[in-house]
């Protein structure tokens, strides 16, 4: 990769057979070199550390009496217990749950933990244990951060009352610095992106019917048991200039103008071939003999059979994996490998090679353990590849001395074969003389003093130049960093509740639902509707009925034939207070009219400024964002149009104005984006509470 910088990183694949293992040792070794890289390994959202350390925290925050997630999150960088303060924490009480273990800690070990009410004289020795502990656990390090963990926790937990979880979230992510610390890791971006990703399925869900934390729990918990995912978060687009790894399965049918073939010298994977019973397809299965007198067993003729042809179909799409690989490359093929013993290798290979048939020995094929048992016979007939062949003869013991006798073949194609020790590879200094925090402290004094350093073949100046200019990149920011993180969208609900209470940065509706996991009938039946469904219910009775028709109930009734309501739902309707609503004089003027309008979308644009106040600067003047609404109400009257809106909210004696002020920001904006639509002038805005029959005006 040094010897290729003039070439675009974005034009660089490293193709490995799995990146499970090997990826991040790539990764690792690419940042060394200052060689920007990325890997999909295709981890699961819910497998990430950062992702299970936060749900393991909304868990306890939920129901503390979890030692799984507990003991999670007290590992955690969140609370940093060490292995030795979590010895101390089961010692405190060695038969209670960790949660009762963690208060009794907390507590100095004064006995808090001994459940006289519960566990009675069966624990009463643990008791005087706690108390013989208690000079220790007065002055412990353990203690302290158990306390202030419990602290934390009870706070959180009281904050989950009435913080809907995505809030919640937020205020976690911003508390603790978990966010930060994840951010500090290695592929921080990465990780913070996922944790981005938890926080907007969050707000997601909360705009469903099944709110709040304990339901979010369980949703996720249903996910993960039926093998669901949300999907990690992609924070790499097609043009960004890094090296890409990927496993040849992925890179199938793609081309790259540079293809690394990594990892070459690895083994197959034929463990299959080592289990008791062997099964295919088409000879059926092979057992082992087992002999039960002479304790004895041993494989029998059709498991050897079956194991033979079980190796030839692998070994077969090995190939045509290799294949694949081969061919992802459109103007250069780079492929690299280590063995064990080169002479023992090249001996191997110059044995296969040594044939005169223009083909390689199938049997001989059918020997290699690894890609390059195939490819080095091959590329030592290569005519391109004389050293190779003169490095093998005189490395190997070759039966036929130091002369290659095998078919040389005339191929175009040009190759270009390099031999290195693993001493070789990790001659570079920083990779071979200093540690971490060796490196950490070479770096400083590098920065602070005056010299040149060698990286590679070039030099670089050192000094107070070169740390200012490296201060001035990193402590760079993007100018229009707050509008990056302004929703291009929002609705009329989400723009009422930004007012009535500041939520956290770069909140906005989110763009779409996410499909919901419903409740089985039953239950539904059994807990009734929430306030949040009959409100919805109440809304679609009012788009569907015609008021000019006196029969109400032979409508919902009708609506119930055609499958648009449940009976459930049909019941939770108030006809008495829909009558109430036609015989008022808001009623009859609805009435009195041709047409009434219901139910109407809309879409309007709006500047930034007006809803982000902190964005008064005069280069987000011209910044806009969409505004999403739909009008329950409107009709035309010979001087102008009436807007009106039903609410189903409770209205308590005496805060009627509350509920004025709660919505007027909503009825402004659905009057101005109905003035647009219609080109008209709105008279009148108007909200009717169904709860008590007051019209509140604006």
């Amino acid at each position: 990769l040094q010897e290729y910088r003039p070439v675009e990183y974005r034009d660089i694949v490293i193709l490995l057979r799995t990146t499970k293992k090997w990826s991040d040792t790539f990764l690792e070794e690419l940042a060394v070199l200052g060689i920007p890289a990325f890997a999909d390994t295709g981890l699961g959202f819910f497998k990430t550390p950062e992702v299970q350390v936060i749900l393991s925290l909304l868990q306890i925050i939920d129901n503390p009496l979890q030692d799984i997630p507990l003991l999670a999150v007290l590992r955690s960088p969140l609370v940093s217990f060490t292995s030795d303060e979590l010895v101390e924490l089961r010692l405190a009480d060695r038969k209670a749950a960790l949660y009762q273990a963690l208060q009794v800690l907390a507590a100095g070990n004064q006995g808090q933990g001994s459940h006289q009410g519960n566990q009675g004289q069966g624990n009463q020795g643990q008791g005087n244990q706690a108390q013989g502990n208690q000079g220790q656990g007065d002055h412990s390090q353990a203690a302290g951060k158990a306390a202030a963990f419990l602290e934390a926790l009870q706070r959180w937990r009281e904050l989950a009352l009435y913080l809907s979880t995505d809030q919640l979230l937020w205020q976690l992510y911003n508390e603790t610095g978990y966010y930060g610390i994840v951010g500090a890791m290695p592929a921080g971006e990465q990780r913070q992106a996922n944790l981005r990703i938890l926080f907007e399925r969050a707000r997601q869900f909360e705009e469903t019917s099944y709110q709040g934390l304990f339901n979010f729990i369980n949703f996720i918990d249903k996910l993960k048991s039926n093998k669901g995912d949300m999907g990690s978060a992609k924070i790499l687009g097609e043009n960004e200039n890094v090296v890409r790894i990927m496993s040849i399965h992925k890179s199938k049918g793609l081309e790259f103008p540079v293809v690394i073939l990594a990892g070459c010298g690895k083994k197959f994977n034929l463990q299959d071939l080592n289990k008791s019973i062997l099964l295919h397809q088409e000879l059926g299965f092979g057992p082992d003999v087992v002999d039960s007198k002479l304790r004895l067993s041993y494989p029998s003729l059709p498991k050897q059979a079956i194991r033979e042809k079980i190796k030839t179909e692998t070994l077969s799409e090995e190939m045509r994996i290799l294949y694949v690989a081969l061919t992802r490359a459109r103007e250069k093929l780079i492929i690299t490998g280590t063995v064990r013993d080169i002479p023992k290798a090249a001996a191997k290979w110059l044995k296969t090679a040594t044939v005169s048939e223009d083909k390689l020995s199938a049997y001989e094929m059918l020997k290699g353990w690894r890609y390059l048992d195939w490819l080095g016979p091959a590329l030592l007939r290569h005519q391109a590849c004389g050293s190779l062949r003169e490095s093998a003869c005189s490395t190997s013991e070759s039966e036929n001395g130091k002369v290659f006798s095998g078919l040389v073949f005339a191929d175009p194609s040009a190759w270009s074969v390099r031999f290195w020790k693993k001493s070789d590879v990790l001659s570079s200094k920083i990779a071979k003389e200093y540690t971490e925090s060796e490196f950490s402290r070479w770096l400083a004094e590098l920065l602070n003093s005056p010299g040149e350093i060698p990286i590679g073949k070039d030099t670089v100046e050192t000094g107070y130049e070169f740390a200012s200019e490296i201060s001035r990149r990193l402590s760079w920011e993007y100018p229009y960093a707050r509008i990056s993180r302004i929703p291009a969208k929002l609705s009329v609900t989400e723009l009422k509740r930004r007012f009535e209470a500041e939520p956290a940065e770069g909140s906005g509706a989110p763009a779409s639902l996410p499909a919901l996991v419903r409740k089985p009938k039953f239950l539904e039946e059994k807990k009734g509707l929430s306030a949040a469904e009959v409100g919805t219910i109440m809304h679609f009775a009012l788009q569907h009925l015609d008021f000019q028709q006196e029969d109400l109930e032979a409508q919902i009734e009708e609506m119930i034939a055609k499958d648009f309501l449940t009976e459930q739902q049909a019941r939770s309707i108030d006809v008495a207070k829909i009558r109430g609503f036609r015989e008022s004089s808001l009623g009859k003027r609805m009435l009195a009219v041709e047409k009434v309008n219901r139910e109407i979308p809309f879409n309007i644009e709006i500047p930034c400024r007006e809803v982000y106040k902190e964005l008064a600067e005069e280069a987000y003047k011209n910044e806009t964002l969409l505004l999403q609404g739909v009008i329950d109400c409107y009709f035309e009257e010979e001087d102008g149009i009436v807007l009106l809106d039903y609410k189903t909210d409770y209205a308590a004696p005496g805060r009627v104005d509350l509920l004025r002020e709660r919505y007027r920001t909503q009825i402004s904006y659905y009057a101005r984006a109905l003035e647009k639509l219609t080109g008209k002038k709105v008279k009148d805005k108007l909200i009717y509470l169904f709860s008590n029959g007051e019209v509140l005006e604006y």
